[in-house]
């Protein structure tokens, strides 16, 4: 995998707290088992959830503000899966800024936005 990945992906967890576990699903991964293009394959891309006891509506907020913090908004790829697995998230290096969600009841890929108020709903009892 992508040093700066890992060393970025190190970075977040840093600032999650102590506590937090950043369980990776799939970093590098042969062809076939992702999109035409996907960055996994090169082994510029991962999938992860973090384990840190919080909601994952609170989880999205500091990822946010750490992408921001870190300067990185506009060279990586960001992406939110309210319903996978545990909630996680796809972090990748494209050079370019591009976010997206993943929610299979939805019709599978849908905007930021509508994923991002997906995770604020189901999430909101908790």
């Amino acid at each position: 995998m992508n040093g700066s990945l890992l060393l970025l992906l190190d970075a977040f967890r840093d600032n999650f707290g102590p506590e937090a576990r950043f369980i990776i699903h799939c970093g590098f991964d042969p062809p076939g088992t992702h999109s035409p293009n996907s960055l996994h394959y090169t082994g510029d891309a991962v999938d992860f959830h973090v384990d840190d006891g919080e909601p994952y509506p609170l989880q999205i907020a500091v990822m946010e503000k750490l992408i921001h913090g870190f300067q990185v908004a506009d060279r990586i790829g960001f992406g939110i899966y309210p319903r996978w697995h545990q909630p996680g998230f796809h972090l990748d290096l494209r050079g370019e800024a591009a976010r997206w969600g993943y929610v299979p009841v939805r019709g599978g890929y849908i905007s930021y936005g509508e994923a991002r108020a997906f995770a604020n709903f189901v999430f909101k009892e908790i």
